[in-house]
C-alpha cells in the first residue's frame, strides 16, 4: 500500500476493502494475502522491483522460489484476473531473490500524524 503519509485513512481503507473483496473470494486456493506499506521495507521493494507506484500486488511462490508483480490496475477485477494467471501458470515470473522482512508498525486506522518541522531546518 502507499505509506499513509502519501495517502489517507479513507484512501488505505479502500485498498484494504479491495485486497479484502479478492482474498474472500479466493478462499478455496492456496494463498495467503498480506499487506504492507511502502518504505517499510525498502530492501525488499527494491529486490522485487517495485519502483513503479503503489498500491502493487506481488505472488510469491517460495515453494518454486518464483515471484510475479501485477502490471494491471489495482481494482477487485484486475487482482483476481492477476492471480487467476498466475495460477494457471500464464503469468511470468522471476526468480525469488533472498528477502528480509522486518517487523514494522501496526497501523492504527488514522491519517498520517503532522509531521513538526524543526526549527534548524528555517534557517
Amino acid at each position: 500500500m502507499p505509506n499513509i503519509y502519501d495517502s489517507s485513512a479513507k484512501e488505505r481503507s479502500k485498498y484494504l476493502d479491495t485486497l479484502m473483496i479478492v482474498a474472500k473470494s479466493q478462499r478455496k486456493q492456496p494463498l495467503e494475502f498480506f499487506w504492507t506499506q511502502s518504505g517499510d521495507h525498502l530492501d525488499v521493494e527494491r529486490q522485487l522491483n517495485l519502483g513503479f507506484g503503489y498500491p502493487a500486488v506481488v505472488a510469491i511462490s517460495p515453494a518454486k522460489n518464483v515471484f510475479a508483480t501485477m502490471r494491471g490496475s489495482y481494482s477487485v477485477s484486475g487482482t483476481k484476473d492477476f492471480i487467476t494467471k498466475v495460477l494457471s501458470g500464464g503469468m511470468s515470473v522471476d526468480k525469488m531473490p533472498a528477502l528480509s522482512w522486518k517487523k514494522a508498525d501496526k497501523w492504527d486506522g488514522k491519517d498520517a500524524p503532522v509531521l513538526e518541522e524543526d526549527a534548524s531546518d528555517e534557517l
